[in-house]
């Protein structure tokens, strides 16, 4: 999992985590074997590289004005995107060629 948050800083992520691990009551081996899965990245590209699906988890309006037409040029595909903030334009995102999946709606 790659993960990408312009206000947040990896070591912020990792400790949020581990919180949620530990209300979870998972062990030390399980929440390093978690962690060793998560890759913190500092910029988008990085982060949708090979990947089918972005997730967008938080309304920063960075998120809107993507390239989304570049973006899904270098996603594998089926590319998805499953937005949790109901932020993007799902005509938009499916006109390109995405499976766009609005979460809480």
């Amino acid at each position: 999992v790659s993960i990408y948050d312009p206000k947040v800083k990896e070591k912020q992520i990792k400790e949020d985590l581990l919180r949620i691990w530990n209300n979870r009551g998972l062990t030390s081996d399980e929440k390093a074997n978690r962690l060793a899965l998560i890759k913190v990245c500092t910029n988008y590209q990085d982060a949708i590289k090979n990947s089918h699906a972005i997730a967008v988890l938080t309304e920063w309006d960075e998120f809107r004005t993507h390239d989304w037409e570049s973006i899904f040029s270098v996603m594998e595909k089926p590319a998805f995107v499953f937005d949790g903030r109901n932020l993007l334009e799902s005509a938009v995102l499916e006109k390109i060629g995405f499976k766009y999946y609005e979460i809480g709606k």
